[in-house]
């Protein structure tokens, strides 16, 4: 999957030191309890990037319409997988632009490469080593308007892809961060194949694109905006 560092863990234990760090999945029965953990997580995965300087960031979204593109090797169930997911983005984040996916490359706003891992950094910009799955977006002004995900074909059983696949489209539709807290969530930090979003995500997902937020705005800015929009 991706590595990553402890620099994560610290963050995490500063931000975040009234929850218990814990190998559990998302579960709150009281709609309030659940909106106020989801919003401390998108803190988290929204405004600060997986790699490099542990320096909050502005919070990055689309505001145009998407289209995704697959090359490369994509088996036939990778681009089942990601045309079951596109159908759910579209039923699930009523805010996101209009998002599908495109014969042509270039008509793309998003590359999804699946090509040899040692090719990764030809594909994707600013690629770590040792990722079998990694995004780069092109953000200026905190609108996304390009992204390229590479994906490891060769060292990649297919339920890697299936998970990498949702975990890096995630990242590149804003959401670069990730954490150590809840297992079922797609950007959790640890081994785990899950081949779906968890209800945490879906939460993540829908803040990012609620019409109370906007591109470039700043965590506080965000944060008293979606208090507003959840009724916390």
């Amino acid at each position: 999957m991706r590595r990553r560092g402890k620099a994560v863990i610290v963050l995490l234990l500063l931000l975040l030191s009234s929850s218990a760090l814990a190998d559990t999945p998302f579960r709150y029965t009281d709609e309030k309890t659940a909106s106020r953990k989801a919003l401390e997580l998108f803190h988290l995965c929204a405004f600060f990037p997986e790699y490099g300087p542990v320096k909050e960031q502005p919070l990055t979204r689309w505001e145009n319409e998407i289209r995704i593109w697959a090359g490369g090797s994509p088996t036939r169930e990778d681009l089942q997988v990601l045309d079951d997911f596109i159908a759910q983005l579209q039923e699930r984040v009523p805010g996101l632009p209009d998002i599908r996916r495109v014969r042509q490359d270039t008509q793309s706003d998003i590359r999804i490469w699946f090509v040899p891992g040692y090719m990764l950094p030809h594909y994707v910009k600013d690629y770590v080593d040792g990722n079998w799955g990694f995004f780069h977006t092109e953000h200026p002004d905190g609108r996304i308007v390009s992204a390229r995900i590479g994906i490891a074909a060769d060292l990649t059983e297919q339920e890697d892809r299936d998970h990498l696949i949702l975990e890096e489209l995630v990242g590149a539709l804003g959401l670069p961060g990730d954490h150590t807290l809840y297992t079922d969530s797609i950007l959790y930090d640890g081994w785990t194949l899950s081949p779906a979003l968890g209800d945490v995500d879906w939460r993540m997902l829908n803040m990012l694109y609620d019409s109370a937020v906007r591109p470039g705005m700043s965590w506080p800015e965000a944060q008293k905006a979606l208090h507003g929009a959840l009724g916390l």
